[in-house]
C-alpha cells in the first residue's frame, strides 16, 4: 500500500500530529525517526503536517520505532466526550538505552489532541536507576506516590516521596526524579501544560 496524498477522504484519521507528540516525547529528532523508521525526512514531515496519510508499512514501522501500538496513533479517543482506558489500552512507551537509558515506563492517561491543557501519566521507575532530568519548562505538576519511593529534587533541594504521599511544584523550577530505595516506584504524574 503506498502513502497517500491529501485530496481524497479516505476515512482515516490524521495521524500527523500525533506522530509528532509521540517523536518529541521520545525526544527524537525528524531525522532520528526517520532513519529507526526506514523513510525519509521529507515524507516524515509530510506525515507529521498531514500532507501525506502513511501507508500500512509505513505506519507499522513508524510504531515501532517509536515503541508504540497502531491504536496509538489511529486511536480516536479524543473525539470522545468521555475517554475510558483499560489497563491494556493505555499507549505507553519505554525510555530504553537508546534514548535516556533510565528504563522507565510511562502509560498515558489522557488521550492525544493538539490543543491539550493537561497531560496525565502513569510512570514506573525502576529501583537504583539512574536520575531522569534536569528539566525545567513553563507550567505545574502534581503526583501521587502508588508504590515504592520517589527521590525528588527541585531546585536543589533533595525530596523523598514515599508511597501514599503526594507532591507539587512549579514546573519553571528545575527539577530531576528517580525510584530511591529497593523497588520500583509507580507515580501518577500529572502535567499542566503537557511537556512529556
Amino acid at each position: 500500500m503506498a502513502n497517500l496524498e491529501i485530496g481524497s477522504d479516505d476515512g482515516l484519521p490524521a495521524v500527523g500530529p500525533r506522530v509528532r507528540y509521540l517523536r518529541r516525547m521520545h525526544r527524537l529528532r525528524l531525522k532520528d525517526l526517520a532513519a529507526a523508521a526506514g523513510c525519509s525526512e521529507s515524507l516524515l514531515s509530510r506525515i507529521e503536517n498531514s500532507l501525506v496519510v502513511p501507508s500500512l508499512s509505513t505506519l507499522h514501522r513508524l510504531c515501532k520505532a517509536l515503541n508504540v501500538n497502531v491504536a496509538a496513533l489511529l486511536d480516536p479517543k479524543e473525539d470522545e466526550i468521555c475517554t475510558i482506558y483499560g489497563p491494556n489500552d493505555r499507549p505507553r512507551y519505554t525510555r530504553d538505552a537508546a534514548e535516556e537509558g533510565d528504563g522507565s515506563t510511562a502509560e498515558i492517561l489522557t488521550p492525544f489532541a493538539p490543543h491539550r491543557q493537561l497531560e496525565g501519566l502513569l510512570l514506573e521507575m525502576p529501583a537504583r536507576g539512574p536520575m531522569c532530568g534536569p528539566f525545567q519548562h513553563a507550567g505545574e505538576e502534581v503526583g501521587y506516590v502508588l508504590t515504592g519511593e520517589l527521590e525528588l529534587i527541585v531546585e536543589g533541594e533533595q525530596y523523598r516521596v514515599p508511597t501514599g504521599h503526594s507532591f507539587f511544584f512549579l514546573s519553571d523550577r528545575t527539577h530531576s526524579y528517580r525510584a530511591a530505595g529497593e523497588e520500583n516506584c509507580r507515580v501518577i504524574w500529572i502535567n499542566t501544560p503537557p511537556t512529556f
